[in-house]
């Protein structure tokens, strides 16, 4: 509603601006078109009179501009008239008005004169629009003397034209005025409606119903794409929503099966206590106890990368080819094959530790015999990375396994929390499911990418892309 108030006023506001500006220049142009006649004839009459011959009737101009042509004397008199004084067409009302009311009056104070208003040659002057009367008139010399020729209008078509256009104004401004707060509401409301549906549809969705979403309005303006935007935006949350109920869920599941494990040790060994069984059982507890702080780091690890990602260029330059070499003591089940070449990155480097531990440990866990790891650079240099400047290229780590694969369908999914291929969540087979989360994690926060496909040797392939230093 303010903005259809505001249309309307400022429309009103511009009509009635428009309709004065109209009516003034109206009455500007008739009115001098009306001075213009009367100089014209004024200046025939005079060069007649100048050249001593005599006045007639006839008309250079429209003769609703001219009602009479005076000619008088030096002392005011009525010398001539056209046309004649009993054809005059001036009411006697009109006259009186102007102080004409018998031949040889002049029509009102200061209407001519050669000392008056408009006396000078060749300068109209006007009376008072309530008289309806323009005086031109002129002085010339001529052969019977000094004489003073003036031209009377009437301005009664003027004013009543003027007039008329007054009324049409005055009715139509504010119906036009109206139309338009009316068209302007009609067409806000149309617009907003959509809104208004799309902001009641989204003031119904709560944190338990977000996979409702608006209605998409096929309106093909900013509406729509607000629309598609906010689902896109409530698809996102969603989606946060659910990984945030599942990752509860599965912590829970896996912090509380060490623990009970631990709480069964614990009371068998409480109630058959002996050296000899004492032993074997604080070795399992000690297994599940470093399980519980692996798992307990990987989830705070993965709390830490999924704050804002860190740039690159806050980290240090860091040898990945040392990193890997440091890390291939890890592969103990799989005969790994090595191609490394000398490539500095930028990042942290406890993370890109973790990064590489990961990937090794995944590719031991399901090889059949054989972990290959290749390093190289694509782009750039393979030398020291430079002190200054943009990354010239990346970082391309690849790890090989023989094992049995990943299906293509999974190929992404693998890298959600807490996921694994096996059915079955015990303890032979394999970690928890965050290590490769933490990869890609760890890559994201370096500025880099990880990909899952198939490999040359049967298996799996890792590729880790990071940004070269």
């Amino acid at each position: 509603m303010r903005l259809t108030a505001a249309v309307t006023v400022l429309v009103g506001a511009a009509l009635v601006l428009a309709s004065v500006l109209l009516v003034h220049s109206m009455s500007r142009t008739l009115l001098g078109r009306a001075e213009t006649a009367a100089r014209a004839e004024v200046d025939r009459a005079a060069d007649a009179l100048a050249h001593g011959r005599p006045l007639d009737d006839r008309r250079t101009v429209p003769a609703e501009y001219i009602t009479v042509i005076q000619v008088l004397d030096p002392a005011g008199r009525l010398v001539a008239q056209l046309p004649p004084p009993v054809a005059d067409p001036v009411a006697p009302a009109e006259r009186a008005r102007a102080g004409a009311t018998r031949p040889g009056a002049v029509p009102g104070p200061g209407a001519t004169g050669p000392g008056g208003p408009g006396g000078e040659a060749g300068l109209p002057s006007r009376e008072h629009p309530a008289k309806n009367l323009v005086v031109a008139s002129r002085t010339v010399r001529t052969p019977d003397g000094p004489r003073t020729v003036r031209a009377v209008s009437r301005l009664g078509q003027v004013t009543a034209s003027v007039h008329v256009v007054q009324r049409a104004l005055l009715v139509a401004t504010p119906l036009l005025t109206v139309l338009v707060g009316a068209l302007t509401w009609f067409a806000v409301d149309r617009a907003l409606r959509p809104i208004e549906s799309v902001r009641r549809r989204a003031e119904a969705i709560s944190h338990s119903t977000l996979g409702e979403r608006l209605p998409h309005a096929r309106t093909g303006d900013e509406v729509e794409r607000l629309t598609a935007t906010l689902n896109a935006m409530l698809d996102r949350l969603d989606a946060g929503a659910r990984r945030q109920r599942q990752f509860v869920s599965d912590a829970s599941h896996e912090l509380r099966t060490p623990l009970a494990a631990m709480r069964a040790e614990l009371e068998i060994s409480l109630a058959h206590r002996g050296d000899a069984e004492w032993r074997p059982a604080a070795t399992r507890l000690l297994d599940d106890h470093r399980r519980l702080d692996r798992l307990t780091g990987d989830l705070l690890l993965l709390a830490r990368v999924d704050d804002a990602p860190a740039p690159t260029a806050r980290g240090a330059p860091v040898d990945l080819a040392v990193v890997v070499a440091g890390e291939l003591p890890a592969v103990t089940r799989a005969r790994p094959t090595v191609d490394l070449a000398p490539v500095f990155t930028t990042g942290v480097e406890a993370d890109l530790v973790r990064l590489v531990r990961n990937l090794l440990d995944n590719a031991d866990r399901h090889a059949a015999t054989t972990v290959a790891v290749r390093l190289r650079h694509v782009g750039g240099g393979s030398g020291p990375p430079p002190r200054i400047g943009p990354p010239q290229g990346w970082a391309v780590l690849t790890v090989d396994d023989d094992g049995p694969g990943i299906p293509a369908a999974d190929r992404e999914r693998v890298f959600d929390r807490f996921v694994r291929l096996d059915d079955g969540r015990n303890r032979d087979s394999g970690g928890s499911g965050l290590g490769l989360a933490i990869v890609r994690g760890v890559a994201h926060r370096h500025g880099g990418t990880v990909t899952a496909t198939a490999s040359p040797l049967g298996g799996a392939r890792f590729e880790v892309r990071l940004p070269l230093a």
